[in-house]
């Protein structure tokens, strides 16, 4: 096993975390953020931002459905989920591409797993 020293050792890339971390590298200190599963944690995968986009899908759809009494005419609409899926798919997708250019253009290190503290100022992870 190699022993590395870090400046400042991150557990998690969520909100707090990312902006942390990418201050600290570009103010010069070794910065290493360790993430077990999301790239820019939940928000940006699962929660606030993927479950908005299906929102604002469904609220497109009810302002098409009530057009007709602010004097627009529209023909039928029908939702198409696949559609909807494969926009916010492309939305994550970006999102994550945008962390990964900011992780590279910042200097900090991102590894992919899980920390473990083994002792008062050491950490496993991997």
């Amino acid at each position: 096993m190699t022993t590395q020293k870090y400046k400042n050792i991150i557990i998690g890339s969520g909100e707090g975390e990312k902006y942390l971390a990418w201050h600290l590298a570009q103010s010069g200190q070794r910065t290493i953020v360790i993430e077990r599963r999301w790239i820019g944690g939940s928000c940006p995968n699962v929660n606030c931002l993927p479950s908005k986009n299906e929102i604002w899908s469904a609220k497109v759809a009810h302002l098409v459905q009530y057009a007709g009494r602010f004097g627009i005419t529209v023909g039928t609409a029908s939702s198409d989920m696949a559609a909807v899926r494969k926009r916010k798919r492309e939305m994550i997708e970006g999102l994550i591409a945008m962390h990964l250019d900011r992780y590279k253009a910042t200097s900090t290190e991102l590894v992919m797993g899980e920390a473990t503290f083994t002792g008062p100022i050491r950490l496993r992870y991997g």
